[in-house]
């Protein structure tokens, strides 16, 4: 009996790691989301060139990486959002974004 135990308690810590909460994968999901938009934005591109690359879910943040397709280029974007709050907010995008703007002189 006492060895039945000690493998439950052993066999449920193992396997807990692996299981997602829901808060976990709403956050993630609108995390991806909030950040194509906003890199979208902020690179004057349609969303369809922001895309999602991976996700990594943390405590108080979740990190997402964007491919951003641009002028036949693709450039790497990391996006931070911070989480634990009642809603999610973006803390940084790296490298800063800027709009190409053409000037007639």
């Amino acid at each position: 009996m006492r060895n039945f135990i000690l493998s439950s308690l052993v066999l449920g810590f193992l396997a807990a790691p692996g299981v997602a909460s829901a808060d976990e994968v709403r956050d993630r999901t609108q995390a991806i989301q909030l950040c194509r938009a906003e890199v979208a934005s902020q690179a004057g591109v349609d969303i369809a060139q922001a895309r999602f690359d991976q996700v990594r879910v943390r405590p108080h943040a979740v990190r997402v990486d964007i491919d951003l397709w641009r002028n036949g280029s693709l450039q790497n974007v990391r996006c931070e959002v911070s989480r634990g709050g009642e809603q999610l907010t973006v803390a940084s995008i790296t490298p800063t974004l800027t709009t190409a703007t053409a000037s007639i002189r």
